[in-house]
């Protein structure tokens, strides 16, 4: 993952928001704060999905599969380093941690229409 520092800095954001779908915990009271940053990044749905999938999923999907997995949310510094870490993974690599991602597509789904729905309530500049 080759990102640019003005994409790393729109991602940053993105990064955190979508992190919060990894936590082992009821992450449904989150979807309202998670779709309202996702529907305000500079990213189209499609791109959306492909940052959770290609950046924040091969990052963290062991913690949905660990007993004990983190609860109170990621440590901002830790997050970025371990996506851009796993990012630097063969692509091949990264992908492979979709087959772990039932859960996370599922998420996906409720998130999808509340940013499109955010960002159709968004006032018109």
């Amino acid at each position: 993952m080759a990102v640019s520092r003005g994409d790393r800095d729109a991602r940053i954001p993105v990064w955190i928001a979508l992190s919060e779908l990894y936590l082992d915990t009821d992450v449904s009271v989150f979807r309202d704060a998670i779709a309202e940053t996702l529907a305000a990044s500079p990213y189209s749905v499609d791109d959306l999905r492909d940052i959770l999938m290609d950046d924040v999923h091969p990052a963290l999907h062991a913690n949905l599969m660990s007993v004990a997995g983190e609860w109170a949310g990621f440590d901002e510094a830790w997050l970025i380093e371990r996506i851009e870490t796993v990012g630097r993974q063969p692509r091949w690599r990264r992908r492979m941690s979709r087959w772990f991602a039932r859960d996370i597509d599922a998420q996906w789904r409720a998130l999808e229409p509340m940013i499109l729905a955010a960002r159709n309530a968004e006032p018109q500049r």
